[in-house]
């Protein structure tokens, strides 16, 4: 049911106001809505300037809504500022895991599940207003005025420095934020999962660690005497049966310590399982398909399971000791950890999906962590990596920044990590609003 329903139904049930007049939030706070906000046709959040009362304290801001609260992530508003002012998740239904959804910013928004507080049956609403023809926005091809402005090089890479500074500073304090409801290992965890599904099954990957929390992984220690168990146990919480696929690795003794596990993961996950309907297969190539990530990322996790997931990492910067620092050597002893122990050099994690893992989850989290505990050298060597490593693989993101922008950044082999990243929150500041004009004056104010 959830997947078939449009989004723009639901934001006509929020603007119609088809609520219970009592209503509280995931957290527990009492909930009224005194102006649902102005439905955005435009891009942004869905509505403007609502006013709600969260436990009778006045908030005025964005209303954002989605089908769960994982399409908050999958449509990448945890890196866009432009959703920062967002006072309530409006979602169909939730995650039981999930009190809160953290912005760019870090701020932890109020969660409100339609699902529970329609005022009639939504099958009744869809009888009553489905053939209603809702708003669409509009696509419009646009002119990159930085491009074609008289502006030299120099202004645009200075800009792009800047940014990077700050969307490091915005990863920093969402990652900072969801300690409230977790911890340095759960945080540090759920980065690692939700690389692991690149774009088709990163929600999937993220909801797992969720479901089988790095707490609860570590809970079954005591039964895990190799990597297959801890592989054993994420499949079965996967809800994909193993039987089903033919990589090499499946012999029958893995087949049978599968098994041996099943009855304990399904008693004590229960309705927490996923279901083969929460993985995408479509063009999905084997390297990347969720059975061999599991089987991938099992030798690391059940390395970490004695000192931690988070002690585990840290150790990767012992090297700041020397007088130098070495980014890429950094970089590299976090991949040697990533595939050590691996049980078939044929199915490992390769070296771009651990530098993406790397730059975009371990510096962030471990730079919270030495900020946390006052480790003024270690933040300084964190600072240090990430403005010196080398760029990623490139996405459409950066693809279509480079591409309007070539002339002004230079060659593109000059592109490292945090001209590449400073490219990512220009797109997500300016180039995906359209807010061209606000591009040329932040540049011109330099």
């Amino acid at each position: 049911m959830i997947q078939k329903i449009a989004e723009n139904f639901l934001y006509h049930i929020w603007d119609e106001q088809h609520i219970k007049k009592m209503l509280f939030t995931v957290d527990g706070r009492e909930l009224k809505v005194l102006f649902q906000g102005k439905w955005n046709t435009d891009a942004g959040p869905d509505f403007r300037n609502a006013i709600v009362l969260l436990d009778y304290e006045k908030y005025q801001g964005d209303i954002e809504i989605h089908r769960t609260e994982y399409d908050w992530h999958s449509h990448n508003h945890h890196e866009d500022p432009n959703y920062n002012e967002v006072i309530l998740h409006v979602v169909f239904q939730n995650d039981p895991h999930n009190l809160f959804t953290i912005s760019e910013s870090g701020k932890k928004i109020p969660i409100l599940i339609l699902k529970d507080n329609l005022d009639e049956s939504i099958e009744k609403l869809w009888k009553k207003y489905g053939d209603k023809p809702f708003d669409k926005l509009q696509k419009e091809s646009i002119t990159c005025l930085p491009a074609e402005s008289n502006l030299i090089n120099k202004d645009v890479l200075n800009m792009l420095k800047d940014l990077v500074k700050k969307r490091f500073e915005r990863k920093c304090r969402r990652f900072s934020a969801e300690l409230f409801n977790s911890d340095f290992n759960q945080i540090l965890y759920e980065g690692i999962f939700e690389a692991l599904g690149y774009s088709k099954n990163k929600m999937p990957f993220l909801k797992l660690s969720k479901t089988l929390s790095y707490k609860k992984l570590e809970g079954f220690s005591s039964l895990c005497i190799s990597p297959i168990d801890i592989f054993s146990i994420l499949t079965l919480a996967s809800g994909l049966n193993i039987e089903d696929y033919h990589f090499d690795f499946l012999d029958e003794s893995i087949l049978a310590r599968v098994e041996s596990f099943r009855e304990l993961i399904e008693t004590q996950l229960k309705e927490s399982i996923l279901i083969k309907g929460d993985w995408n297969f479509f063009r999905v190539r084997p390297q990347n398909h969720p059975i061999c990530r599991m089987w991938q990322i099992s030798p690391f996790l059940f390395s970490t399971i004695e000192t931690s997931l988070i002690n585990r990492v840290i150790s990767i910067f012992s090297i700041a000791e020397r007088s130098e620092i070495k980014p890429n050597t950094i970089q590299d002893n976090f991949f040697s950890l990533l595939i050590q122990n691996i049980i078939n050099e044929k199915y490992k994690i390769g070296k771009l999906r651990s530098n993406d893992i790397f730059a975009n989850t371990v510096l962030p989290v471990c730079f919270v962590y030495a900020e946390t505990l006052n480790y003024e050298k270690l933040k300084k060597t964190i600072q240090g990596t990430y403005l010196s490593l080398k760029k990623l693989s490139d996405n459409y993101i950066t693809k279509f920044v480079y591409a309007h922008l070539k002339n002004k950044i230079g060659n593109k082999r000059k592109v490292n990590l945090s001209i590449q990243q400073g490219m990512l929150q220009l797109y997500y500041k300016f180039c995906c609003h359209r807010e061209c004009k606000n591009c040329i004056r932040n540049l011109t104010q330099k």
